[in-house]
């Protein structure tokens, strides 16, 4: 199990950062919470669990301008029978309230970054709060298993604390549990968390939500439809807009028919016509040119 800590130093010059390094995975829950108030998540990802817990804050260390430092700590480790019970009880500890101040005794001003933390303190207390012999792994019962969400009330922490004392994480879940301040309803519905607390949403109770995953088939539908209806739309478009263009039918070239009265023995039909177009033609007459009678024609005779 990996053991990461977020704190700062007194100095301006120490921000809030995490030691040893950013927790793996942490990018795709900080939308699910609201970062600068008390909240916890149990997430699982490729076959790990983490169990996040921020905004505890300390009891002596303030920063420079007297606002007192906010701890978190986050705990990574392979999805396992006996981590899970480890991550579960740690949960509890952390949903009743009793987490933070053991945090903040393992915390401490100084080193390079500002701050200081004792992996082994942390993993001495985890382990001490493993030993709680209450704590059980029965199967969820079937109306366990539907999502819900309500406000972020002690009593409803409360009866969250009391079921992960109890059943075992629901193995189909990615998102199990998310506890903050101000997020929406529709947060954790998109996020499709088992079990959710919000200041944002109004309902003392528990308040059963649809399950994402149970409308995915129907999603992926109607997307199909859509893009079967848009594609034949435009098909359509295209139609009207460049028919096909068919090329208009030349008729062919009217041949003279011979007469077959005309056409000469042995000759093929195409001998037989250019005969007939050679012969048809009438041979030029020759101009009558006026006779000129010689001049002794002309004059008369002295007779």
């Amino acid at each position: 199990m990996k053991i990461y800590a977020q704190s700062r130093g007194r100095s301006p010059d120490f921000e809030y950062c995490w030691l040893p390094e950013t927790p793996p995975h942490l990018n795709m829950v900080s939308g699910l919470i609201q970062s600068e108030s008390p909240s916890i998540v149990i997430t699982r990802f490729n076959r790990e669990l983490m169990l996040l817990v921020t905004g505890m804050e300390s009891s002596d260390r303030t920063d420079f301008r007297d606002r007192p430092v906010r701890n978190s700590v986050a705990w990574v480790c392979d999805e396992n029978y006996d981590n899970e019970r480890h991550l579960r009880a740690i949960a509890i500890q952390a949903l009743r309230g009793l987490l933070g101040s053991e945090i903040d005794k393992a915390i401490k001003f100084g080193g390079q970054h500002g701050f200081e933390f004792s992996q082994a303190d942390i993993e001495k207390l985890s382990q001490a709060v493993l030993r709680d012999d209450e704590l059980e792994s029965q199967p969820l019962e079937s109306s366990e298993l539907t999502p819900k969400v309500g406000k972020n009330l002690e009593a409803l922490k409360d009866d969250l604390a009391y079921r992960l004392q109890r059943y075992s994480l629901p193995k189909k879940y990615d998102i199990l549990v998310v506890v903050t301040g101000n997020k929406a309803r529709d947060t954790f519905v998109q996020a499709g968390a088992w079990r959710a607390l919000s200041n944002l949403i109004n309902s003392d109770n528990w308040q059963p939500v649809p399950d994402r995953r149970d409308r995915q088939p129907n999603f992926q539908v109607a997307v199909a439809i859509a893009v079967a209806v848009i594609v034949i739309a435009l098909i359509v478009l295209i139609l009207l807009l460049h028919p096909f263009n068919q090329k208009p039918t030349v008729p062919p070239t009217p041949v003279p028919t011979v007469s077959p009265t005309n056409s000469i023995p042995g000759e093929t039909p195409e001998q037989t016509q250019q005969s007939y177009l050679t012969n048809s033609q009438e041979p030029l007459k020759e101009e009558s040119t006026p006779s000129v009678k010689s001049e002794s024609e002309l004059v008369p005779s002295a007779d």
